[in-house]
């Protein structure tokens, strides 16, 4: 009993030996209950050093390269293109050599409650051949991560990524990001329209292709958006989503198929600008144009020959037409090829 309150002393004695921060140094016990003590206080200050970042880790060795994870839309659709923007800057005072190997970049996608996304396919190499980031400047790629990881499933994901440096056996991890799978919202009142897929070589004894169109919106923080979603016959499989532009509601869009089942959309983006759209049964956008609202309004107008016109409103040129807008020829100077002139100086 002596033994044990005299225990209880020594333990209430080594609590009060701190140094000036107010940490216990070492605890000032007899015996293997002293050894033990002491060996379980250096575990928890060690821990603690390593959480705090007193201790620098092996991994963590800075070699002045940094690397950042970004997204101008941070909310998106399932089976959206994701435009993922990797910037990497070098301040290492050396050339940066990437890509010597194939899995110099790697991905990591995490789900709700920081759990791994599933990966699509095995083979996940995102960018082939080398390249160099000169001392002292910085280099920036887009990814689509879309077609390598399953996050189809609303909710809140987030990106790492990891980058190897072979020259200097270095690991860098760059700055991640997050974003958030939200579902569309279908147009209940534009059904779904069922169409063949036109075959260069179609045989007799062969069943069509059905494809469906089906038209999407969402409510994204930088404006409502429209989107065209490609599915398989059945409708339960996503073969593209093609975005249309900003999506002004007051407005039902139009739809009309022509005779080789492209589909032709003319919706409203504001008050008197309308977007119009052809996309084939593939899920490519063959033409983009803007229209404006004058004293009358576009529409779409199916012709005879089984093509699709806008009439009404005015064409308006812009950088997001398909194809691009031819640029007008450059005005030569005055006096170039004018009869008559002299030379320029």
């Amino acid at each position: 009993m002596k033994t044990r309150l005299k225990i209880k002393k020594a333990e209430m004695a080594a609590l009060q030996k701190k140094n000036a921060s107010g940490i216990v140094l070492f605890w000032s016990l007899p015996g293997k209950a002293g050894r033990a003590r002491v060996g379980a206080m250096k575990r928890i200050v060690v821990l603690w050093a390593l959480l705090l970042g007193i201790l620098p880790l092996a991994r963590a060795q800075g070699v002045a390269v940094f690397a950042t994870l970004s997204l101008d839309e941070k909310q998106l659709l399932p089976d959206e293109k994701m435009h993922l923007k990797l910037t990497i800057e070098n301040r290492s005072g050396q050339e940066l050599k990437l890509g010597t190997t194939n899995d110099w970049l790697t991905f990591t996608v995490l789900g709700e409650r920081n759990r791994p996304v599933a990966p699509i396919g095995a083979d996940r190499i995102y960018i082939e051949g080398e390249a160099s980031v000169p001392a002292g400047e910085s280099a920036s790629r887009e990814f689509n991560l879309t077609p390598y990881f399953d996050f189809r499933q609303p909710g809140r994901y987030t990106v790492k990524a990891t980058i190897k440096i072979p020259q200097w056996q270095q690991e860098v991890a760059a700055q991640e990001t997050t974003f958030t799978i939200v579902n569309g919202i279908r147009l209940v009142n534009l059904p779904d329209l069922e169409v063949g897929v036109p075959l260069l070589q179609p045989r007799s004894n062969e069943p069509p292709v059905i494809h469906r169109y089906r038209l999407e919106r969402s409510d994204a923080v930088s404006g409502m958006k429209l989107y065209l979603r490609l599915t398989d016959a059945t409708g339960s499989q996503t073969l593209r989503l093609v975005p249309l532009g900003l999506y002004f509601s007051y407005s039902a869009p139009e739809l009309k198929l022509d005779r080789f089942n492209d589909l032709h959309v003319l919706h409203q983006t504001d008050a008197k600008m309308f977007t119009y759209c052809v996309v084939d049964t593939l899920g490519q956008i063959l033409e983009r144009q803007t229209y404006q609202y004058t004293s009358q309004r576009p529409a779409l107008r199916a012709e005879t020959d089984g093509t699709v016109a806008v009439t009404g409103g005015a064409r308006v040129m812009s950088p997001t037409d398909l194809p691009p807008p031819e640029k007008p020829p450059v005005a030569p100077p005055v006096n170039a090829s004018f009869p008559g002139s002299k030379p320029s100086k």
